[in-house]
């Protein structure tokens, strides 16, 4: 199955866990310089070498947190939705951000000199920044991945305004009143769409994917990659570690949960219950 860039996927909103994570793969970064010493930084001498390389852990985490409000408010603004294309997104831009900040630590703290210019920078970034994504790309993703949670909205929309379901095909099309969606299930090349029509659950198949049906659905939410469902019509939720399922008032159908949604699903139902 090819990778969608518009699947949702779990994002860190917290200040805690985004520090954290920032301070990990900082000090990773550190370690490396100090124990490893690249780019022949072992014959180089300096005043407070071991001190000055591993600001260079600082010079990751700086960055990252001056990011975390505007990543939040996207995640916000997409309605607490977080899609691969996000994250690959924001990596490269944070990545250019903390190797420009460690351009400057680099110049003015541990060379002790004044000069910057943009050929220096571009010079930094190919033979100083580019042999380090290898080990910060990949370390990041996963500790964002690790500490990340899946969100859902304690309410959704339920807008009677209507919407029209577009799929590959020409003249393949479904219009339908919002909150009337129930759930959508990928099968192969086409996506089944059931909803509610004069009071009976009906259904459509059209020639989509799913991250394109749910770009089109606002009360449509992933709990599984192959299932959609408007959690506005959630009855139940049950689950051990091997099974997890839900069920909805308008389907007898029992639609698999992943364990990132059924923990989401889990501390929605008990956030509603308290309240």
């Amino acid at each position: 199955m090819s990778l969608s860039l518009n699947r949702p996927i779990p994002y860190t909103q917290s200040w805690k866990k985004t520090i954290a994570i920032g301070s990990i793969v900082g000090a990773g970064l550190s370690m490396l310089l100090i124990f490893l010493q690249p780019f022949d930084t072992d014959e180089v001498q300096f005043s407070y070498k071991v001190v000055k390389l591993a600001g260079y852990g600082l010079c990751f985490l700086i960055p990252i947190l001056m990011m975390h409000p505007i990543e939040n408010a996207l995640f916000k603004k997409q309605q607490y939705r977080w899609y691969v294309l996000n994250e690959l997104g924001y990596i490269i831009v944070c990545l250019l951000l903390v190797y420009t900040v460690c351009y400057f630590y680099n110049t003015y703290i541990v060379n002790d000199s004044v000069n910057t210019s943009l050929k220096g920078w571009y010079y930094f970034m190919i033979y100083y920044g580019l042999p380090f994504m290898p080990f910060l790309g990949p370390l990041w993703l996963y500790f964002r991945n690790r500490f990340g949670k899946i969100t859902l909205p304690e309410s959704t929309t339920q807008k009677d305004i209507q919407t029209t379901i577009t799929g590959e095909n020409k003249k393949e099309s479904l219009m339908i009143v919002v909150s009337d969606f129930v759930y959508a299930q990928a099968q192969q090349n086409y996506v089944a769409i059931y909803y509610i029509e004069q009071e009976e659950l009906q259904k459509k198949m059209i020639r989509s994917t799913l991250s394109n049906v749910q770009k089109q659905l606002p009360d449509a939410w992933q709990v599984h990659r192959s299932y959609l469902v408007n959690l506005s019509y959630v009855k139940t939720i049950s689950g051990n570690s091997r099974k997890r399922e839900l069920f909805l008032t308008e389907t007898s159908e029992a639609i698999p949960v992943s364990q990132k949604y059924y923990e989401a699903l889990q501390k929605r139902s008990s956030n509603s219950s308290q309240k």
